[in-house]
């Protein structure tokens, strides 16, 4: 389950690298890491909302949903949703086909356990730039929108580091971006985005310790640690 992610661009440089303004450019702020368990928002770009990038509630709510975001999410986590759950559970089938979206992000985190230990590594583009994640979304009556992270298994780097599970997001390259959000696309091309591997020039190095108490600097973020007998690629 992944849980936190990174984004530390500031709100300039992704509006430069993705060539698309923030709606609301006051609310955005930068952030070594987003926790979800805590009912955080996301920067995403949304089908229905191409021209700018909005914010989402990540963990996806029924569109119907009445209730507490924490609630529902007590009862099923969806701050990810396997690339197999899509098209078993009805209230993900319709959003992918309906409501897919790019999550921004310029990290994510993985684990590797060790002599009874877990140690978090740091996972990014070479550049350290900002890039796409596949999600789903949903707009609740209110307006709020909410989405998820989508997954597949995890290849490249990610596989060599990651002991606790065999997943990881789906990467959207840029060249594919606007067939991910395009409302007429193919299903076929969708689905094979879904279930191929556009993985990225992605790096990794552990980090301190003090990520899980979501206390690490931007700049410790960026600085390797090593942990002897623990894996460095």
């Amino acid at each position: 389950m992944y849980k936190k992610i990174s984004n530390i661009s500031e709100r300039e440089l992704i509006e430069k690298e993705l060539g698309i303004k923030y709606k609301f450019p006051r609310l955005y702020t930068p952030s070594p890491v987003i926790d979800g368990t805590q009912e955080t928002t996301l920067s995403v770009i949304t089908m229905n909302q191409p021209d700018h990038i909005s914010y989402a509630i990540w963990g996806i709510l029924p569109n119907n949903y009445e209730g507490e975001w924490s609630d529902f999410q007590k009862v099923m986590n969806t701050l990810n949703i396997s690339k197999e759950s899509i098209h078993s559970n009805g209230i993900f089938e319709e959003p992918y086909r309906e409501r897919r979206c790019l999550i921004i992000v310029t990290g994510f985190f993985i684990y590797h356990l060790y002599k009874g230990s877990l140690y978090p590594y740091h996972v990014y583009l070479d550049a350290k730039k900002p890039f796409y994640l596949a999600g789903i979304y949903n707009t609740l009556d209110d307006g709020f929108i909410t989405c998820s992270m989508l997954m597949t298994e995890a290849t490249g780097i990610v596989s060599k580091i990651q002991n606790l599970n065999a997943t990881m997001p789906i990467l959207i390259p840029e060249k594919l971006n606007n067939l991910w959000l395009d409302p007429n696309a193919d299903q076929g091309e969708i689905d094979y985005i879904l279930n191929s591997h556009n993985a990225l020039e992605l790096s990794a190095h552990p980090i301190a310790k003090e990520f899980f108490k979501n206390d690490i600097s931007y700049e410790s973020m960026l600085e390797p640690v090593y942990y002897e007998g623990i894996p460095l690629v």
